[in-house]
């Protein structure tokens, strides 16, 4: 019996600690959400892909992929928002990848927090036929992880040799 009775104040204690106050409706309908610099959505990104290795490029044509996903969710997957293809003959390059308004609004499941976008690419850069295998140039994951902001500043992606 007393087991039950915490277990009915504690389960008490957490609803009324759930509750808030109301909102008053005029005073939310004014408010405008105050948005950084950084956070405001461009039409494209600006992305400068570098290495420090001497590549050699016979395939120019390479595609690259943003991605977008629920920074809180570890585990959801990411949804692919864009892909360009383009043809780069040496490194370094930059890149102009165009990126819907609505970026945010594909990603499923659909953020309850601040959204985080990564870039990807695909590049059969030795010219074997197949992309993203040994001696093809890749996304150096070691240096950095290739998430970006969609933002008017330019973003910097390592590259490398796959070994």
């Amino acid at each position: 019996m007393r087991n039950h009775l915490l277990l009915f104040v504690a389960a008490g204690t957490l609803m009324l600690s759930s509750c808030t106050k109301p909102v008053n409706k005029s005073t939310a309908e004014n408010q405008t959400p105050a948005v950084s610099a950084s956070e405001t959505p461009s039409d494209n990104l600006k992305i400068e892909f570098s290495g420090t290795e001497n590549f050699t490029i016979k395939n120019s044509k390479l595609k690259v992929s943003l991605y977008g996903m629920d920074e809180r969710l570890a585990d959801a997957p990411a949804t692919l928002i864009t892909e360009k293809e383009y043809e780069q003959k040496s490194v370094p390059f930059t890149i102009d990848l165009p990126v819907p308004k609505d970026a945010e609004s594909k990603i499923n499941p659909k953020p309850a927090g601040p959204a985080k976008y990564y870039v990807t690419i695909s590049w059969d850069s030795d010219g074997n036929g197949k992309a993203d295998e040994k001696g093809d140039i890749f996304i150096d994951y070691d240096k950095q992880f290739p998430n970006v902001k969609l933002n008017n500043e330019t973003q910097k992606i390592y590259l490398k040799v796959l070994k």
